[in-house]
């Protein structure tokens, strides 16, 4: 071989080699691109994640506030309901006590009554021993229809009382003390 072509292949060899190494240099740039591509958007996929993960811990911590507060005002209204529960029991306790006065002072009453009935019927000289009068009492229709309205009076308010206690019919009403009058 000659040294010409010596050196022609030579310079063939160069510049296959030139542009090899040209194209290897275009060709890294471009990987080095795709390759800084990639990984941007292997980077942002994280960072969404990150994101969403932070959305979902933030709506998690909401929702147990929310049953926090829920749960404060259940225990607020059951604590509410204890003490209108409370007061309602006090309430029924002050009125059961008042029902009982009013019969103990009712039942009072009826005793003064029929303690006052017995000494008047003790006093008087007409009155046997059962209460009755009796047939030779005299005429006294004035004094007689004062005691009778008098007793009238007394018999209706514990009457009344008895029915505001119970629910009954009221009896029949008992024997009046009348004077008979001799004709």
């Amino acid at each position: 071989m000659d040294t010409t072509t010596l050196i022609w292949v030579i310079v063939g060899i160069v510049v296959v080699l030139a542009i090899v190494v040209v194209a290897l240099l275009l060709t890294a740039r471009g990987r080095r691109e795709r390759r800084r591509e990639h990984q941007h958007e292997h980077a942002e996929k994280l960072r969404a994640d990150a994101r969403e993960t932070e959305l979902q811990a933030r709506e998690h911590e909401a929702e147990a506030a929310r049953a926090r507060a829920d749960a404060a005002a259940a225990s607020a209204a059951a604590e509410a309901a204890k003490a209108r529960a409370a007061e309602a029991a006090i309430d029924a306790e002050r009125r059961a006590g008042a029902i009982d006065e009013h019969r103990a002072e009712a039942e009072g009453l009826r005793q003064q009554h029929a303690e006052a009935m017995r000494k008047a019927d003790d006093i008087d000289p007409y009155a046997d021993g059962t209460g009755a009068r009796s047939t030779a009492a005299p005429p006294a229709a004035a004094h007689a229809d004062d005691a009778r309205d008098d007793r009238d009076t007394v018999l209706e308010g514990t009457e009344r009382d008895r029915r505001a206690n119970t629910d009954e019919r009221p009896p029949t009403p008992p024997e009046r003390h009348e004077h008979t009058e001799r004709t």
